[in-house]
């Protein structure tokens, strides 16, 4: 083999091996070119959802925001018209106040409350009458229940804000 034959083959061999590089190149630059936008599409998809779930979780505080206003509101009202009843003519006895002061003791601490301090203020006896007699009066009760009803209400309204955020977090699993 002459030398300018050695030289024209090496250079040819050399094309090759460039061209067989670049179309390689081509190739893998496609392949990446593609998983890149796919995973700039999937991002995208994943912002929106996110995005989606911010609006809606924005739009249930505001109405949970607007129902505890509406809970206060009819307390107050209901707290007005308590506020006229009698605090001396019995409704419960002793023996009956006690046994609703006896239920929820959790393991931090009592949560009997005395009739007459619908607070939550602790107190052994349920001692609002002016003989010691300890019932609870119609304004006592009617308090109480008062406070119940609206922290139900919060409570519940609570829970199910809960379960429909989960339900669109996870729609396969909660139905």
């Amino acid at each position: 083999m002459s030398r300018a034959t050695a030289i024209a083959a090496a250079v040819a061999l050399a094309a090759a091996f460039g061209a067989g590089w670049g179309v390689q190149g081509w190739r893998l630059g496609a392949k990446d070119a593609e998983r890149l936008r796919v995973e700039s599409a999937a991002k995208a998809v994943q912002d929106r959802e996110a995005e989606a779930q911010r609006e809606f979780n924005q739009t249930r505080a505001g109405l949970h925001a607007a129902a505890l206003a509406g809970l206060n509101t009819q307390l107050g009202d209901a707290r007005a018209h308590i506020a006229t009843l009698s605090r001396t003519q019995r409704c419960l006895g002793a023996d009956t106040v006690g046994v609703l002061n006896a239920i929820g003791k959790p393991s931090g601490g009592d949560v009997r409350a005395a009739a007459g301090q619908p607070d939550g203020a602790a107190g052994a006896s349920a001692g609002s009458a002016p003989d010691g007699a300890g019932f609870a009066s119609e304004h006592d009760t009617a308090e109480f229940i008062a406070i119940c009803r609206k922290q139900y209400a919060e409570v519940s309204d609570r829970l199910d804000k809960i379960q429909e955020i989960e339900r669109r977090r996870h729609p396969s699993n909660l139905r």
